[in-house]
């Protein structure tokens, strides 16, 4: 008797066994998919991700972004693979605690924004403009 009650929680604890290891398993891809993400759009301190609208027009990729307060000197675009990296430093810091309570006390410096592009461009045919707080950037294939 003492035998069948012993074989029966063998085979409990190598089921509770399988389950721990499924559920690790589950987790690990999960974090890697994480951090995964992470890397694809790194977090700012202090900046803001700007919101933008891309159109493909056949012959080219039109990206125009929203970057209010921001001078042309104070913009990088960058080309890294087919992701494009935007960064632009504000004139001066913006208070944002007027937009929401939740946001109460913080100040942005800066927009930062990273864009999978559908090719990997060439910088040399790129070209890029701001009007009235808005980058245009111009991609030929």
């Amino acid at each position: 008797m003492s035998g069948s009650v012993d074989e029966f929680f063998k085979k409990v604890e190598k089921k509770f066994k399988e389950l721990e290891d499924s559920m690790k398993q589950i987790i690990e891809s999960a974090l890697n998919e994480i951090r995964s993400e992470r890397l694809e759009t790194p977090y700012f301190a202090e900046s803001v991700e700007p919101l933008y609208t891309m159109k493909d027009l056949g012959d080219r990729l039109v990206i125009h972004v929203d970057i209010p307060y921001c001078s042309e000197g104070n913009i990088d675009v960058l080309f890294e693979d087919s992701k494009m990296r935007i960064h632009a430093a504000l004139k001066s810091k913006l208070d944002v605690s007027e937009w929401s309570e939740r946001y109460r006390g913080i100040e942005v410096k800066e927009y930062n924004l990273v864009i999978s592009l559908p090719f990997k461009p060439q910088p040399d045919k790129v070209k890029t403009r701001v009007k009235r707080g808005v980058l245009e950037i111009i991609i030929y294939k």
